[in-house]
């Protein structure tokens, strides 16, 4: 069987992870102009900009390739001196698009929890094909991207091949 829809590797994004608690989130919020989320499994989403709330302190920027040096170094000299932390993580995930209208049931092959209820603009940590993902619904249904260390690029590009029906044996 093969699915209605397409993936491929996202080539232009720069992810930088925060780590930090009160005053740190709001000069976080001063640089991003944006307000950080609060609540699990959001996204809070700007011009360019994309902030994936991944645990109570802990969040991913999105934003494209060519801005990443710039917004780490305002987030880095805005918590200067302060318990922080600013990492660019780009070179250690890969991210592939997934974009149809079976989008969903081919992820829901290999992802340990039910999609299904994540919403457009939600993220969230999961297992993925034996592998640990962060993905984020772009469109409910529709768009997700999925992001996986990159030693694992490989293989999650296979089977996503594989699962939406591109890949299969001859018989």
């Amino acid at each position: 069987m093969s699915y209605q829809a397409e993936f491929f590797i996202i080539d232009d994004v720069g992810l930088i992870n925060l780590r930090g608690t009160g005053e740190v989130i709001a000069r976080f919020e001063a640089v991003l102009g944006l307000a950080m989320p609060t609540r699990p499994n959001q996204a809070a989403l700007g011009k360019d900009i994309a902030v994936l709330s991944l645990a109570s302190d802990q969040w991913w920027v999105r934003t494209h390739s060519c801005n990443e040096q710039r917004v780490f170094g305002l987030l880095c000299s805005a918590v200067e001196n302060l318990h922080a932390a600013v990492t660019i993580v780009s070179d250690h995930f890969t991210g592939f698009s997934i974009i149809g209208e079976d989008a969903r049931q081919i992820l829901r092959q290999g992802i340990s929890l039910n999609i299904g209820r994540l919403e457009t603009g939600q993220c969230t940590r999961c297992g993925f094909a034996r592998c640990g993902a962060t993905v984020h619904v772009i469109e409910q249904y529709q768009h997700y991207d999925l992001f996986v260390e990159s030693s694992y690029a490989d293989y999650a590009q296979l089977w996503l091949q594989t699962a939406s029906g591109r890949n299969r044996p001859s018989d």
